[in-house]
């Protein structure tokens, strides 16, 4: 590869490398100078790295990286060439402070299909196929970094597992309509971590886990009598988790309440700090339709509300809100979902559902 034209000279005069593809273009001409300037050093360096005319410590000091980030970059440059490869596009190239939720979600929802329909590809590869997939605006991109783990997120997911019911999740946390006083009600959920299924799902006032896993088991078997003879059912389920609500004691107390109902899951419960919303961020995403979780003010702070508007919800008017975006979110899945159904939902599953919703 040769590394003559990718330089210093064709970074001032805003030229795109010629080692870069073709359709990185747009991506480029929205960069800004010194962004390019970056990218184009850290091209100049791995391809004179590659080609024996420098040694490591100089490609480090010139491009300012640390050892393992440079040799992850120089894999997946040789993976396939790219500016999503030197982490370089419209923006920082590392994490930003603040996600534009809409683009994650775009991100998200495609992310399962291209992982799907491209085994063997690269992450770097991957990453550059879901962005294009997406169609999201270059400006609003996530860092490389978290590129990279939507990707590597879904091919964990996959490997374990693409059958319902063998890993099921309950989470509960903020949302972002806002109730009287201005704080947020709270969103309950059971998440199929194979399908990306959302289950069930509830809203109540405030992040207690008796009600709100009671409410949204209630949703699940309701829901499952609807689908669930459509979907491609596990033989068991293996382990299930449990986002504990801010009622810690009565969060612990569904684990002995599962066992006792005779689940024979692998059950766990999580109460680190920042808990609330991990699992439904991982599966689905940080919004459906009119509802975006907000997980830091699951315990305290005011409501999120889109564009500020602290216009008080009822807790009908959000529950309906909640309604159109699972069944939104769900239609899609099913559309793209691959494997056969018609087998029996797992006993485990049941049980633990009729046992959260008694």
């Amino acid at each position: 590869m040769k590394s003559e034209g990718v330089g210093s000279d064709a970074a001032s005069d805003g030229a795109m490398p010629t080692s870069l593809p073709e359709v990185d273009r747009e991506r480029w001409n929205a960069m800004t100078a010194a962004q390019r300037r970056r990218a184009t050093d850290r091209l100049d360096a791995i391809e004179k790295w590659n080609a024996g005319t420098i040694d490591i410590e100089s490609a480090l000091e010139s491009t300012g990286l640390s050892s393992s980030r440079f040799y992850r970059m120089a894999a997946d440059w040789r993976a396939a060439p790219s500016l999503v490869a030197l982490g370089a596009f419209a923006g920082t190239g590392g994490t930003k402070s603040r996600l534009n939720p809409e683009v994650v979600n775009a991100l998200q929802s495609v992310v399962s299909k291209v992982v799907s329909m491209n085994a063997g590809a690269s992450v770097s590869q991957l990453v550059q196929m879901m962005v294009q997939e997406a169609g999201v605006s270059t400006d609003d991109l996530p860092g490389t970094s978290k590129l990279r783990a939507i990707v590597e997120d879904e091919q964990r997911r996959v490997a374990a597992t693409g059958e319902a019911g063998h890993a099921v999740k309950f989470d509960c946390s903020a949302i972002n309509l806002p109730r009287a006083g201005g704080r947020p009600y709270a969103m309950f959920a059971c998440l199929d971590e194979g399908t990306r299924l959302i289950l069930g799902a509830a809203i109540i006032e405030d992040a207690t886990a008796a009600e709100g896993y009671r409410l949204a088991a209630v949703d699940a078997l309701e829901r499952l009598a609807r689908i669930g003879a459509r979907l491609p059912w596990a033989l068991r389920t293996a382990r299930m988790e449990i986002t504990a609500g801010t009622d810690l004691d009565a969060s612990t107390s569904l684990l002995d309440r599962l066992k006792v109902g005779g689940v024979r899951a692998n059950v766990q419960l999580a109460r680190v700090p920042r808990r609330f919303g991990r699992y439904f961020r991982a599966i689905v995403g940080t919004r459906i339709a009119r509802v975006e979780i907000t997980p830091l003010r699951t315990e305290e702070g005011l409501a999120a509300a889109d564009n500020g508007d602290m216009t008080p919800w009822s807790i009908e008017e959000a529950r309906a809100a909640l309604r159109v975006g699972v069944d939104q979110h769900n239609e899609a899945v099913l559309a793209d979902l691959v494997g056969e159904g018609g087998k029996r939902i797992p006993d485990d599953l049941l049980q633990a559902l009729r046992t959260l919703a008694d």
